[in-house]
């Protein structure tokens, strides 16, 4: 009787033949009998567990260099790297989780292949997030995901949980074909106006690497569903945050799917959060005209943009983006740089400003121009900074105040990005490590006022995490000022 393949069996014979590599010329550069590589791929039996991790390590960099050239392309594309040492990480990463399931399988189940269905009348969230961890997740190539929870109803650890979930983590890159549909109870009575726009924010940022949508549904309250198209779903009802009933895990393709179709179904335009976008398309939608020229104007600044700089100092940095880009429009560059000075001089804007913008320019050298990256120099970071004085202290349509601290402390949370709020384009700058799908454009009403109340919120003179005196701003701004200088002068005297 032939021994069904359990998930590591598979993951592996699947690697191999995508190497091209035979089952005798792994064995013989392992130094194994080649009945091991057999029956491991056979599913009659795992590694031994007591050196696991230096037989699966010595196994990913085998793979790698064995694969043949046409094999090695095939691996990369699979797993979506492009180097060796990346290709050997994630294929050692793919084999452990499949080799961790198995063993859980084993003590749970007592077999080494899951049941097709299983039924739990009570798991705990952390429980149930353990379950909803499936290694399938591991594949970032041709993921269809889609997902009806109630977030907001767990605790920070537990969404955090959910949200990073098991989808290979590299910040680097982007996984265009994860595409996760994600519907949430967002109504407006049950948001925390602080807590819950910045946990948004920081769920936009890292999901920003793959093809993510939120989508609001008043449905999703009480429930905690997932599933993965053909190949995985879990389904709960989420009773308290600290209890799931009635909860089903299946890996059969006739459960599957019928529930990645039936959300799948709910996720329309209509209820769509926000957009993601580049800043080319807004350029060329027209939308980061609008944004300019919009009235009521709030600004939550956590990086530095193109909107704070002098003339001289944009056209430095216009000429390093042109030499980075040579398709780079100057003239309609410059034409922005002209609408925003001149907005900037005659419209009120109210703007908090977090003061870690600062020390993060001063420090790092890194402003974000209309999505380049650019790197500023010493004299350049000063140049930017002594302009932002200006406009703080001296402009009088300016109305600025300045987060100095955690808003939250129960949770860490990334402050980088930016959110630009008015009558007409409301958006936020993700400011990702990888540059992709860097900019989201709400689309539904109920996203603008989750973020004007979160603005309102610390605008407050309640809130006292934000500093409203002119004169502790002046006092923060020149502090940044003097750690460049104190750069400066350590740099000068290392010459």
């Amino acid at each position: 009787m032939e021994t069904k393949k359990n998930r590591f069996s598979q993951i592996l014979e699947q690697v191999m033949n995508l190497g091209e590599i035979k089952n005798v010329t792994l064995a013989k550069a392992l130094q194994y009998d080649v009945s091991y590589i057999s029956k491991w791929t056979s599913g009659r039996m795992l590694p031994a567990e007591k050196n696991k991790r230096n037989v699966l390590r010595r196994i990913s960099r085998e793979i790698v260099q064995l694969s043949s050239k046409t094999g090695k392309e095939n691996l990369y594309e699979n797993y979506q790297v492009w180097d060796d040492i990346e290709l050997e990480e994630t294929i050692f990463d793919n084999l452990e989780a499949e080799y961790n399931f198995v063993q859980d399988m084993q003590r749970e189940y007592g077999s080494s292949v899951e049941p097709k269905t299983i039924f739990f009348a009570k798991l705990s969230p952390a429980q149930y997030i353990s379950k909803m961890h499936h290694p399938v997740l591991r594949r970032v190539s041709q993921l269809n995901i889609t997902a009806e929870m109630d977030l907001l109803a767990l605790t920070h650890e537990y969404r955090l949980q959910i949200i990073q979930g098991n989808i290979r983590r590299d910040v680097h890159v982007s996984y265009p074909d994860v595409h996760f549909s994600l519907m949430v109870d967002l109504t407006l009575d049950k948001i925390d106006d602080t807590y819950d726009p910045i946990f948004l924010l920081n769920m936009m940022s890292d999901m920003a690497r793959i093809d993510f949508c939120l989508y609001k549904g008043a449905q999703a309250a009480g429930r905690l569903i997932f599933a993965v198209k053909d190949e995985f779903m879990i389904s709960g009802m989420l009773m308290d945050s600290d209890r799931c009933m009635a909860v089903t895990v299946s890996s059969a393709a006739e459960n599957c799917s019928p529930m990645y179709d039936s959300i799948r179904d709910l996720c329309t335009r209509e209820t769509l959060m926000y957009r993601s976008t580049t800043m080319q398309k807004m350029i060329e939608k027209k939308s980061y005209v609008r944004a300019i020229l919009s009235l009521n104007q709030k600004w939550i600044i956590g990086h530095l943009t193109e909107h704070f700089l002098p003339d001289d100092l944009f056209e430095e940095l216009l000429a390093q983006v042109k030499e980075q880009d040579n398709t780079v429009q100057e003239e309609r560059l410059r034409y922005f740089h002209i609408l925003i000075k001149k907005t900037m001089e005659t419209t009120p804007i109210s703007i908090i400003l977090h003061s870690s913008a600062l020390t993060n320019l001063a420090v790092d050298g890194e402003l974000d121009f209309f999505d380049y990256p650019v790197h500023l120099t010493l004299e350049q970071r000063k140049h930017c900074l002594q302009h932002v004085y200006e406009l703080c202290t001296k402009q009088k349509n300016f109305c600025v105040k300045m987060v100095h601290g955690c808003l939250v402390s129960d949770f860490q949370y990334a402050v980088t990005q930016c959110v630009f709020l008015s009558d007409t384009v409301c958006y936020a700058r993700l400011h990702t490590e990888n540059r992709i799908n860097n900019l989201a454009v709400f689309n539904h009403p109920d996203m603008k006022t989750i973020f004007l109340r979160f603005f309102e919120t610390m605008w407050s003179e309640k809130n006292k995490i934000v500093c409203t005196e002119t004169d502790t701003i002046r006092s923060f701004i020149h502090d940044a000022i003097e750690r460049i200088d104190i750069l400066s002068y350590a740099e000068k005297t290392n010459e």
